[in-house]
């Protein structure tokens, strides 16, 4: 596993963000479209907006499809691990 952070000033080139909604995703409900979404947001409101600071991992059970390439993923073993909270840099 491994932990990939950006530096502040590359959140500028990485919008929009987009949130891991797992049972949305799937059963295909839309995400809600909002200004900031249009107007993009400085590295400092996006860390805010989506607290940056602070990540968590998902586990999902992901089964091997007939074909024996794709996998299947099977939302409802998605957990959670605990709230991971970065150093704020100055």
């Amino acid at each position: 596993m491994v932990l990939i952070k950006s530096k502040q000033d590359e959140l500028k080139t990485l919008q929009p963000l987009k949130p891991f909604h797992p049972f949305k995703d799937v059963l295909g409900i839309p995400t809600k479209t909002n200004m900031q979404q249009i107007y993009p947001l400085n590295p400092k409101q996006l860390i805010q907006e989506y607290q940056l600071d602070r990540s968590q991992l998902a586990f999902t059970f992901c089964a091997l499809g007939s074909d024996g390439q794709s996998r299947i993923e099977e939302w409802d073993t998605t957990v959670y691990s605990t709230v991971l909270t970065g150093k704020k840099e100055k």
